[in-house]
């Protein structure tokens, strides 16, 4: 765990990146994402006649939906399988139905939506200990409607001061109008516990966890098609440390309060208008920091019962796909039959009527039963 001396320099820094923008830090940041995302689709190997082919560094959906067409010609690699420490291997047909699977299992998990607590439980015990030791420090810089940008510090080694995750609430407006509800409880149940969105800037969230983001539905900015093969084939976690600080922080007293203050501001004022907090309102969130956040734990139980129900469904899934299938070949495998045995009577009809046994008119009679 930091010291109380880490926590104050980190905090430092982040104010003073706050008052330099942190709206066009992000949008610098996202150009850049862009950016490389773009490079990657042009990557290309050359033909024998020296001719440039498109050959992409990632999984598209087509590729994935090809299933046991996929051409293993293609070098693309994966670590499906693979053991700490071993380098990646070619991608082959088997891996390909795993991705399928994997993805199945993604899409049913997050059919309604994420929770903070949801995002928290389902992430990987190595993403949350990263957060609870690396990442003490988040602030909200401001917000338009039920979107609220956040800043967390970084960790130790990252190449910048801080990082950049953004949140959209669901449910925001939908509480802002119903003035009948003002109580806290509402907040919490509605807002801090209820469906959201997100996204962060970091390395982990764009090559991790954006691709399952944007097929769960809860991803915000770029949109991901690329499946991430290499880095997490097993589509497994959900968020990065900066995210779940986040997340910790929305669910949490303060975070809660401060959800409901942003609801009263929009009732009071002019609905969607983008607001900032002031220095003195920053520093506050900040003192409440400054020994430390609280330590992020996930409901173990509860993310068990869930990778169970999910497990269980697409079992189910499964089992009536092969079902279906084992049907279709019953019944072929059945006319098939049929129309062996039908061809064998007519080559016996055509045996008898050529050795004199029967007539030509009682031909004609049996030949019509054989057709």
């Amino acid at each position: 765990m930091a010291s109380p001396d880490d926590i104050r320099r980190a905090q430092k820094q982040l104010l003073e990146s706050i008052k330099r923008g942190a709206r066009r830090d992000v949008r610098s940041r996202r150009g850049a994402d862009t950016r490389q995302r773009a490079q990657a689709e042009k990557e290309v190997e050359y033909d024998d006649s020296g001719r440039k082919i498109p050959k992409p560094m990632f999984l598209r959906p087509a590729d994935i939906a090809q299933g046991e067409n996929y051409d293993v010609e293609r070098v693309l690699y994966t670590t499906l399988g693979q053991g700490k420490g071993e380098a990646p291997r070619r991608i082959t047909r088997d891996d390909i139905l795993a991705f399928q699977e994997n993805i199945l299992l993604l899409k049913d998990q997050y059919s309604k939506g994420i929770t903070p607590q949801s995002v928290i439980n389902l992430s990987r015990q190595e993403d949350i200990d990263r957060a609870n030791e690396e990442i003490h420090t988040v602030v909200p810089v401001s917000r338009e409607s039920g979107l609220i940008h956040f800043v967390t510090n970084a960790g130790p080694h990252s190449k910048v001061v801080n990082h950049h995750v953004e949140v959209e609430f669901s449910n925001f407006k939908s509480v802002v109008f119903n003035i009948h509800k003002e109580a806290v409880s509402t907040v919490k149940n509605r807002l801090a516990y209820g469906n959201l969105k997100f996204e962060c800037d970091c390395g982990r969230h764009t090559f991790w966890y954006r691709y399952m983001a944007t097929i769960g539905g809860y991803g915000l900015g770029r949109q991901e098609g690329g499946f991430p093969k290499v880095r997490n084939p097993h589509l497994s976690g959900v968020a990065c440390k900066h995210v779940l600080r986040v997340m910790q922080w929305i669910i949490s007293p303060f975070g809660i309060q401060y959800l409901k203050k942003q609801v009263e501001a929009d009732r009071t004022k002019q609905l969607g208008a983008r607001t900032k907090p002031t220095t003195k309102q920053t520093k506050e969130i900040l003192e409440q920091q400054a020994n430390g956040a609280k330590p992020i734990k996930a409901n173990l139980q509860h993310a068990e019962r869930e990778m169970m129900r999910r497990a269980e469904k697409v079992a189910k899934q499964m089992y009536a796909k092969q079902l279906k299938e084992l049907r279709a070949l019953t019944k072929e495998f059945n006319t098939m039959a049929e129309r062996q045995v039908m061809q064998s009577a007519a080559r016996r009809l055509d045996q008898l009527l050529s050795d004199g046994v029967i007539s030509q008119q009682q031909y004609e009679i049996f030949k019509r039963g054989t057709q």
